[in-house]
């Protein structure tokens, strides 16, 4: 069957159409709630003159399909903005985005600890690796050397 005949069909199909009804709905939805969540961060990210639509169009900033490069530049003058916001209770794909906005070299010395503590104290999973490979980027060789932990969950051995 060629996909023009299968598109075909699903718009035909009155169960598949209230399906994507019901997907698109629930999209919708959770977008809302993650733009409701990030939008005192991203007021104050404008207010420092980045134009930006959410905390992710930072970790894009390299991609290299331009189309997902919303910005691009050097945004380390946010990274202040970005630390203050580990300590604030957000959704986890938004904490995910401010983290890995954060796993820049050069964010080190804003950064570093306030990376460690929230590794030390992270019960997610996920984001426990998500900033597990944020510390293996912003450290140095020696504040890897006392913080080896971070290691064991990059490789995926667990928590240490």
């Amino acid at each position: 069957m060629k996909a023009s005949d299968l598109m075909k069909k699903l718009e035909a199909d009155p169960e598949y159409q209230a399906m994507r009804k019901r997907k698109d709905k629930e999209l919708e939805e959770k977008e809302a709630i993650l733009a409701e969540d990030e939008r005192g961060l991203i007021e104050e990210l404008r207010a420092l003159g980045y134009e930006i639509e959410s905390v992710w169009d930072f970790v894009n900033s390299d991609n290299r399909y331009e189309f997902l490069r919303k910005f691009s530049g050097s945004y380390s003058s946010a990274y202040s903005i970005l630390v203050n916001h580990l300590g604030v209770e957000h959704h986890p794909r938004i904490r995910e985005g401010i983290i890995r906005a954060l796993t820049e070299q050069d964010a080190n010395e804003v950064a570093s600890e306030a990376l460690l503590t929230a590794f030390y104290q992270e019960q997610n999973a996920n984001l426990k690796w998500v900033l597990a490979n944020a510390l293996r980027t912003v450290l140095t060789r020696s504040q890897k050397a006392k913080h080896p932990e971070y290691k064991t969950v990059f490789n995926g051995k667990g928590q240490p």
